[in-house]
């Protein structure tokens, strides 16, 4: 787009290697970041730099210079796998004495967590050290 002329949405997605919704995210972005007039065609189904607003010559430069060290860096690492670290949580029932209860809640108010987060900090905690503890006894 940087030449001022029409380049078809075919083009810049192959040569960015990124689907269609995220290509019109990324003009959007540049759209608003930088005051820039990009006018889409349907009939050509291609798009336009109209007027750059605040994209001059040297930050294009360094985008294209960003693009291809990221271009580098994906062709060593493609593994064809996206992992999302998101665990999956679960709600879970607890009967629990009062006593136990306030300590969970004083728990989350000093860390500034929540009684769920609090809880799951502890559970994790515990559970760690018993763990090391049992497997100690065996061995």
């Amino acid at each position: 787009l940087g030449t001022g002329k029409r380049v078809s949405a075919a083009d810049i997605i192959t040569s960015l290697e990124c689907s269609e919704p995220t290509l019109t995210r990324a003009l959007k972005e540049l759209r608003e970041s930088y005051s820039a007039e990009i006018k889409y065609s349907k009939a050509g189904h291609s798009y336009h730099l109209v007027n750059p607003g605040q994209l001059d010559k040297k930050t294009l430069r360094r985008m294209n210079e960003a693009l291809a060290q990221n271009a580098e860096l994906k062709t060593g690492e493609s593994t064809g796998k996206v992992v999302l670290d998101k665990d999956k949580k679960t709600a879970v029932s607890l009967s629990l004495r009062m006593r136990i209860l306030r300590k969970i809640d004083r728990l989350a108010a000093l860390s500034g967590s929540t009684r769920s987060e609090a809880v799951e900090k502890l559970a994790l905690h515990s559970v760690d050290e018993l763990i090391k503890e049992y497997s100690a006894k065996k061995s």
